[in-house]
Parts: structure tokens; C-alpha cells; sequence
């Protein structure tokens, strides 16, 4: 397909993006103030097509319905129930065409925010200060989504839209699943809705991984363990089993299998510089009935990751097994169930050398003056969705952030500025421009 000529200044693009700059943190802080904890997204996708729509875009609603995605490889056991939430998919279909498209995927869960006595303020109340945006899901990853809508704004500010098709696809259960993108996926594949997946040439991912370019990320998996042992009187202790004290040694041994999937001949050769690549982390607890007494029961939940080339069901049966093993170990009367639900994410690389990859940090370095470094990432995103389920050039790019997941996360709004501009420029680098009217 011939692509049209890039006809976008720099200078002026630079002014119409800062002269954004405070509708972008306007959308941004409403954005935030919709809380959307992964199960409960509709505020923020109430939201989301509204801002939408005021770009003069209509929205496509893709129901997540797991019985059609059950039977794909990607798919993860659910945490919550689909309860008719949908994913929104709109699109920009340029008037002349000839030009080249692309993705914009994000998600719009948010983790829970912990005790709200220890942010500075509300966690869903944003607030600015020296330059950063606050609130739970303000970096992660709300901004990013923002800063594709601010680039697709600023390019309609200056007279121009893009000559191929632009797609903004905002979807449900990234924290958990994934599989909001993979019911975008099967609906794209299967043409159920009014988009299909030949509509894409590329696919950005703009979570916030400080303006990189990702070059590959580690597979996630959830385990559910329930572990039951002997209750007794604490003064009859010995006759009992304390489920609570094993969890914490069947912790301590993964701990030592995580150090174990870390040590440098064990690594994939992307992450060889990445300081401590795999994490296992403990993220729940749960136990006891009485203080006096030894427990009955606990519940462990954690995650833990793993490099690209070993599948989920392989590193399951791996942490699976070290797990019975350290319990076998430790007391025969102790009864351990362990239920995968949740993230069951390989890991996988992307093509920094594919065509509009290479292009994509052609034009941060024409924002910036630098070229961006590339990431090999201690997470997953939703980009492993295309990259190991479709032959469409994808990669991850956003803007900075701090404290996501934890306490008053915050988003770079000077950072958000230049991402922005960076996916205009590559707009009109890769799709090509044409003029408004």
C-alpha cells in the first residue's frame, strides 16, 4: 500500500501539544476520578467513549464473553465474572486512504489501592504537583491512553488526520488476565464486529516504561494455594499442624527456586543485563481462626515469572511441584490444593527491526534528540497477545511514571507531553496525513 508523504512540522506540532497540555491533564484527572478496579471498569468506560466521541469518534463495543475465548492458547482463568463488560474499539478511517495503520491498545483496570490513609490524598482524587499527575491508574495506564487521544487531537489542531486507519482500543482485565485483549483479538480474527485485524499494520502498547521501546517481556503466572492442616489447642500445640507456619515455608523454598531461575547461566540472553529479571511475590495471605489456636487453613496467592521460550503450563509444573515437595517435606498430614486462576502469560520478544518499530523511534528521537533505549521488561503487558497470536508489529511505549501499584502512583506530564508528540510524529511518519476537510 503506498504511503502518503509525512507533512507535519516539528516546531509547530511541539506548540499545538503544549497549547494541549491542560485539556490533556483536564481529560487525564476525570480519567483518574472514574475508578475502574479490574471487575468494575464501566465508570472509566463510560468515561473513555465519551472522550472518544468528542474526538468525533464511535465506538465499538466488544463484549468480553469467555466462552468464546476459553479454547485459546492465551487465554487465563478468570477472576471475575464477565458480567456483560465490553472492551471499546473505535476507529479513525482517513477519507482518501493509501495509508499505512495502527493499534493503539491499552487497558482500563486499575489495582486496588490499599489503605487510603496512607495517600497524600484520596486515590481517586487527582492532584498535580511539580509536574506529576496523582491517583491510582494515573500511570498505569490511563496516561498512556490519554497521550494517544492528545496525539490524535493535535494533529486534527493543526488541520491534518491520518491517512490510514488509527484504531484506539481500550480494554478490560489487563491486571489480571489479559484476556480483555484477547476477546479484541478473536473479535478482530473472526470479523464479528465492524473491524477486523487486516484493518492493522502495527500495534502500540503505551504503558508507562519511561519513553522506551520494549524488546521483550517475562511470562506471569498466578497460583492459588490452600493449604490445610491439623487445628489444636496452642497449649496442645504439638499434636497440631500449623498451615500458616508451612505457607511461610513453602514461600522461603520458592524464594530459593526464584534465585535458582535467575542465575546468570539460566537466563535468556535479552535479560543477561537485567538486574534480578524473575520475581516470585507473595501477595496475599490468609489463615487462622483463633489466636490460641492452631489454625486450620491458609491461603497463599502469588505470581511468579519466568523467561520467553518457557511456556506457562512449564513453569506451572515447576513451581507446582516444588511446592508439594516442600510441603511433602515438611509434615505428611499437611493437605495442599493449588488452583491456577488468573494471569497464565508467556513471555515474549518483539521486532524492534520491523518497519514501523524502526520508525516509531525515528520519531522519538525527533521529539527528543535521542534515540529511546530499549527494555527488556520484569512484567507483562497485553502485547504479548499480538505478538505471539498474529504477524502484526507490535511493541510497548509510554510515558513515565512512578509508584504504580503501590502509593500515590503518579504520571510525568512533561513525559506524557513528549509521548504525545512522539505518536503524532509517528502518525504522520507511518500513516501519512491528509487534510482535514
Amino acid at each position: 500500500m503506498k504511503n502518503p508523504s509525512p507533512a507535519v512540522d516539528r516546531t509547530r506540532l511541539l506548540a499545538t501539544i503544549e497549547r494541549l497540555a491542560p485539556r490533556m491533564t483536564e481529560i487525564l484527572s476525570e480519567f483518574v476520578a472514574a475508578p475502574s478496579l479490574s471487575g468494575a471498569e464501566q465508570p472509566a468506560a463510560d468515561f473513555f467513549e465519551g472522550a472518544l466521541t468528542e474526538l468525533g469518534l464511535e465506538s465499538e463495543r466488544i463484549v468480553l464473553d469467555s466462552s468464546l475465548i476459553e479454547g485459546m492458547p492465551l487465554f487465563s482463568c478468570p477472576c471475575d465474572p464477565d458480567n456483560g463488560r465490553y472492551n471499546l474499539l473505535a476507529r479513525h478511517l482517513p477519507r482518501m486512504g493509501g495509508g499505512r495503520s495502527v493499534l493503539f491498545n491499552g487497558h482500563i483496570d486499575v489495582v486496588p489501592t490499599g489503605p487510603e490513609a496512607l495517600w497524600t490524598r484520596p486515590p481517586y482524587v487527582p492532584w498535580v504537583k511539580d509536574g506529576w499527575l496523582h491517583g491510582r491508574g494515573a500511570g498505569d495506564m490511563k496516561g498512556g491512553l490519554v497521550c494517544a487521544l492528545i496525539a490524535y487531537q493535535a494533529l486534527r489542531e493543526m488541520g491534518l488526520q491520518p491517512a490510514g486507519t488509527v484504531g484506539f482500543n481500550a480494554v478490560l482485565d489487563e491486571e489480571n488476565t489479559g484476556n480483555g485483549t484477547l476477546a479484541t483479538v478473536h473479535a478482530l480474527q473472526n470479523a464479528l464486529g465492524k473491524a477486523k485485524l487486516s484493518d492493522f499494520d502495527a500495534v502500540l502498547i503505551p504503558e508507562p516504561f519511561g519513553e522506551t521501546l520494549m524488546r521483550a517481556q517475562v511470562g506471569v503466572c498466578w497460583l492459588f494455594i490452600d493449604i490445610t492442616g491439623r487445628p489444636a489447642h496452642v497449649a496442645y500445640m504439638s499434636k497440631g499442624v500449623n498451615p500458616i507456619e508451612a505457607g511461610i515455608a513453602i514461600m522461603a523454598d520458592l524464594k530459593a527456586l526464584e534465585a535458582e531461575w535467575n542465575a546468570p547461566e539460566r537466563r535468556h540472553p535479552l535479560f543477561r543485563d537485567v538486574e534480578h529479571p524473575l520475581n516470585f511475590n507473595l501477595g496475599r495471605i490468609e489463615g487462622g481462626e483463633w489466636n490460641s489456636s492452631v489454625p486450620c487453613t491458609c491461603r497463599l496467592g502469588i505470581r511468579f515469572g519466568f523467561f520467553p521460550g518457557t511456556t506457562a503450563e512449564e513453569a506451572t509444573l515447576q513451581v507446582t511441584q516444588r511446592i508439594r515437595a516442600t510441603a511433602a517435606r515438611l509434615d505428611a498430614d499437611l493437605t495442599v490444593e493449588i488452583n491456577a486462576r488468573g494471569h497464565f502469560s508467556p513471555g515474549c520478544e518483539y521486532e524492534l527491526d520491523a518497519p514501523p518499530l524502526r520508525m516509531l523511534a525515528e520519531a522519538h528521537e525527533k521529539i527528543t534528540g535521542a534515540a529511546p533505549k530499549p527494555l527488556a521488561c520484569t512484567a507483562t503487558t497485553d502485547g504479548r497477545h499480538f505478538a505471539l497470536m498474529t504477524d502484526i508489529p507490535v511493541t510497548v511505549y509510554g510515558p513515565l511514571a512512578r509508584n504504580i501499584h503501590g502509593i500515590d502512583e503518579a504520571v510525568s506530564l512533561d513525559s506524557m507531553k513528549r509521548v504525545a508528540a512522539t505518536m503524532a510524529q509517528f502518525m504522520a511518519d507511518w500513516c501519512g496525513v491528509e487534510p482535514l476537510d
